[in-house]
C-alpha cells in the first residue's frame, strides 16, 4: 500500500489557489485511474483508492487547514499501517517557477506550513516528494497572499500542464522508484521529456 498526499486547504474559497496544487494533482491522479474521493469517517481528510498498475494506492487530501496537514498525514498513516518511505508528498513550491517538477526522495520543505507540519507530526523528513512550482512570486507581494491568490488567467495552461506533469512524476514513483524517478524529472531540460516509465 502507498499513500499518496496532495497538500491543500479545504473550502471552495480556495480550490484553484496556488497553495492547492498538491490538491490537483491527486485529482488528477484519481481521474486517471477511477479513483472516486470520500470522507474518511472521524479521521480528518478526504480519501480515493486505486490502483496504478499492481500497486494498491490511497489518495488523500487533508480537511485540516495546511498548517495542521501532519495531523491528517499521520491519521492516514496510521488507518492504513504505512510506513513514510510508502508515502509520497505533493506540495506547491514558490522557490520553483510555474511549469516545473522536482522530485527528492527527503529533505526539508523549506518555508512551506504543510511541510513543516509534517515534519513535526511524523517525526521525519525522510518521505518521498514532488514538488510543484507555481513561482516566481513578484516583489511587493507577501508569501501568503501569493500562495493564497488564484492563479492569473494568462497561467492557467501552464498549471494544468504543470499538475499532469506532477501526477507523472507521482506514477513514475510508484512504477520506478524514487531514484529512477528523480533521474528522469530533475535532469536539465526534464520538462520537455514527459517520462512516465
Amino acid at each position: 500500500m502507498k499513500l499518496v498526499v496532495g497538500l491543500g486547504n479545504p473550502g471552495e474559497g480556495y480550490e484553484r489557489t496556488r497553495h492547492n496544487v498538491g490538491f490537483l494533482v491527486v485529482e488528477a491522479l484519481a481521474r486517471r485511474h477511477d479513483g472516486r474521493f470520500r470522507h474518511a469517517f472521524w479521521r480528518p481528510f478526504r480519501h480515493a483508492a486505486c490502483r496504478v498498475e499492481a500497486t494498491d494506492v490511497r489518495l488523500i487530501e487533508p480537511t485540516t487547514f495546511m498548517n495542521r496537514s501532519g495531523r491528517a498525514v499521520a491519521s492516514a498513516m496510521g488507518r492504513w499501517r504505512v510506513a513514510p518511505e510508502d508515502l509520497v508528498v505533493v506540495y506547491d513550491d514558490v522557490e520553483l517557477r510555474l511549469g516545473a517538477v522536482r522530485v527528492r526522495a527527503k529533505g526539508s520543505g523549506g518555508s512551506h506550513n504543510g511541510m513543516k507540519s509534517l515534519a513535526e507530526w511524523l517525526g521525519t523528513r525522510a518521505f518521498p516528494r514532488v514538488r510543484v512550482g507555481v513561482g516566481p512570486r513578484p516583489g511587493g507581494i507577501g508569501l501568503a497572499e501569493f500562495v493564497l491568490g488564484e492563479f492569473e488567467e494568462r497561467d492557467v495552461l501552464e498549471m494544468e500542464r504543470v499538475v499532469e506533469r506532477a501526477a507523472d512524476a507521482v506514477e513514475s514513483i510508484l512504477l520506478n522508484g524514487i531514484d529512477r524517478t528523480m533521474n528522469a524529472f530533475n535532469r536539465p531540460n526534464a520538462e520537455n521529456q514527459g517520462e512516465r516509465n
